[in-house]
């Protein structure tokens, strides 16, 4: 076995992924303050569902995304932006979840409770019926 000094050491730069770093839109448009006013500008910063994106996501420095955090709070709480937009999810229905299914399960549960009616009803029958037997046997004897 090798000692944890004796492995190959990798440099962090050799780990990072080669690719283009994504622009920042403040710098290309000159952008020194971000005003929480500025509605179009704040909703290129944010998802679909109305969530800040990320600071990898936006390209932004950590102070650029600072201040676009706050003026987007700022936003929400003088309306101007919405605090989540309701998304319409359209999942694909689970296997065997067809209405005709639905439907034979209510047609059990009636068939169950009419069921449990009958049992309740021989039971409050046999006592008349052992009481009018027993009427019998006194006429007889």
């Amino acid at each position: 076995m090798t000692s944890k000094k004796n492995k190959a050491r990798v440099s962090k730069a050799d780990l990072k992924k080669p690719g283009k770093k994504k622009p920042n839109v403040l710098d290309i448009e000159r952008i020194s303050y971000v005003d929480y006013k500025d509605v179009n500008l704040l909703q290129r910063f944010m998802s679909d569902r109305s969530k800040i994106r990320g600071q990898r996501l936006a390209g932004t420095s950590v102070q650029q995304q600072r201040e676009i955090a706050t003026a987007v709070k700022n936003a929400r709480e003088m309306a101007l932006l919405p605090y989540t937009k309701r998304v319409a999810s359209a999942r694909a229905p689970r296997p065997g979840a067809d209405r005709d299914d639905d439907e034979k399960y209510v047609d059990k549960y009636a068939d169950r409770v009419s069921g449990d009616k009958a049992t309740d009803g021989e039971a409050t029958e046999a006592p008349e019926a052992a009481a009018a037997g027993s009427d019998d046997a006194e006429g007889e004897a």
